[in-house]
């Protein structure tokens, strides 16, 4: 299993949930170690904020084009066909324009390939090759690391994919709409 530098417990890899964290996007002093993390011991451990300040900066000079709506900035890369929604309650989520295909919109995530370690110890925790995401986080112990998320996990393939839904207004689907638009 890939586990979180500050707690020591799974890292999924979910987005909106989890990142990974790099030297230069932590603060001196803070205690952090880079690599996997969930979003939620950045915040816990009261470095989130210098975090998502190095980010932020980051992706204000290298993905300049975006816009911005009551809660939250969505980030559009022509080059990478991706999007990342910061959101002002601290979530952050990367989709692929593609997402905005066919509504409803969703995430899929690759979890693990399969004959990993990493695989097998998810597998465990499934029971079965499609189940409800919040089933097998709660098997993981891992409730209060994602809370409130939906979905399922299924075995695709070698993989093992989450997929789960991406929460956006209609602002924000508007926006994304346009710079995708603007993309072409």
């Amino acid at each position: 299993m890939i586990d979180c530098t500050l707690c020591g417990r799974p890292v999924l890899g979910l987005t909106g949930h989890d990142w990974t964290a790099l030297p230069w996007m932590l603060a001196p002093g803070t205690g952090v170690l880079p690599g996997p993390c969930h979003v939620l011991c950045l915040q816990e451990l009261g470095a989130a904020r210098s975090w998502a300040a190095a980010v932020e900066a980051y992706h204000l000079k290298r993905w300049p084009r975006w816009r911005a709506g009551a809660g939250w900035r969505l980030h559009s890369s022509r080059a990478a066909r991706r999007f990342h929604l910061w959101r002002a309650d601290g979530g952050l989520a990367s989709f692929p324009y593609a997402v905005l295909a066919v509504p409803p919109f969703r995430i899929r995530t690759p979890l693990a390939e399969a004959g990993t370690a990493h695989a097998a110890a998810l597998r465990t925790a499934m029971g079965a090759d499609r189940v409800p995401l919040p089933r097998m986080i709660g098997r993981l112990g891992l409730t209060d690391r994602y809370p409130f998320v939906d979905g399922t996990v299924t075995l695709r393939g070698n993989f093992l994919v989450a997929d789960h839904p991406l929460a956006l207004t209609g602002s924000c689907l508007g926006a994304a709409r346009q710079l995708a638009a603007e993309a072409i």
